[in-house]
Protein backbone atom coordinates (compact mmCIF):
# COMPACT_ATOMS: atom_id res chain seq x y z
CA UNK A 1 0.00 0.00 0.00
CA UNK A 2 1.58 3.28 -1.19
CA UNK A 3 0.76 4.97 1.87
CA UNK A 4 2.17 2.81 4.18
CA UNK A 5 5.44 2.66 2.01
CA UNK A 6 5.45 6.69 1.82
CA UNK A 7 5.14 6.97 6.28
CA UNK A 8 7.67 3.95 6.61
CA UNK A 9 10.00 5.72 4.01
CA UNK A 10 10.17 8.51 5.74
CA UNK A 11 10.64 7.46 9.30
CA UNK A 12 13.57 5.54 8.14
CA UNK A 13 15.48 8.59 6.27
CA UNK A 14 14.57 10.85 9.44
CA UNK A 15 15.00 8.73 11.86
CA UNK A 16 16.17 4.94 11.92
CA UNK A 17 19.87 5.80 11.50
CA UNK A 18 20.32 7.70 15.06
CA UNK A 19 17.50 5.41 16.87
CA UNK A 20 18.70 3.28 19.55
CA UNK A 21 19.71 -0.27 18.30
CA UNK A 22 16.29 -1.68 20.28
CA UNK A 23 14.40 1.01 18.57
CA UNK A 24 15.53 -0.64 15.63
CA UNK A 25 14.91 -3.98 16.29
CA UNK A 26 10.83 -2.87 17.37
CA UNK A 27 10.62 -1.17 14.37
CA UNK A 28 11.70 -4.91 12.22
CA UNK A 29 8.89 -6.54 14.55
CA UNK A 30 6.74 -4.06 13.57
CA UNK A 31 7.44 -4.10 9.99
CA UNK A 32 6.85 -7.99 10.39
CA UNK A 33 3.07 -7.35 11.17
CA UNK A 34 0.60 -7.86 8.70
CA UNK A 35 -0.83 -5.07 6.39
CA UNK A 36 -4.23 -4.85 7.69
CA UNK A 37 -2.64 -3.83 10.96
CA UNK A 38 -0.01 -1.66 10.13
CA UNK A 39 -2.96 0.49 8.21
CA UNK A 40 -5.26 0.40 11.54
CA UNK A 41 -2.20 1.38 13.31
CA UNK A 42 -0.42 4.37 11.33
CA UNK A 43 -3.47 4.75 9.28
CA UNK A 44 -6.85 4.31 11.51
CA UNK A 45 -4.72 5.61 14.38
CA UNK A 46 -5.24 2.23 16.34
CA UNK A 47 -2.76 1.86 18.91
CA UNK A 48 -0.72 -1.00 19.72
CA UNK A 49 -0.95 -3.08 23.16
CA UNK A 50 2.75 -3.46 22.87
CA UNK A 51 4.49 -0.66 24.47
CA UNK A 52 7.80 -1.32 21.98
CA UNK A 53 5.32 -1.29 19.07
CA UNK A 54 2.90 1.38 20.44
CA UNK A 55 6.59 3.58 20.23
CA UNK A 56 7.24 2.63 17.00
CA UNK A 57 4.07 3.77 15.77
CA UNK A 58 4.00 6.72 17.20
CA UNK A 59 7.69 7.74 15.77
CA UNK A 60 6.68 6.66 12.50
CA UNK A 61 3.58 8.57 12.70
CA UNK A 62 5.43 11.86 14.31
CA UNK A 63 7.58 11.52 11.37
CA UNK A 64 4.76 12.55 9.08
Amino acid sequence: MKELDLLLLRYLREHHAQAASDERSAFVEFLELPDPDLVRYLIAGDVPTDLRLAAICRAVRQSD
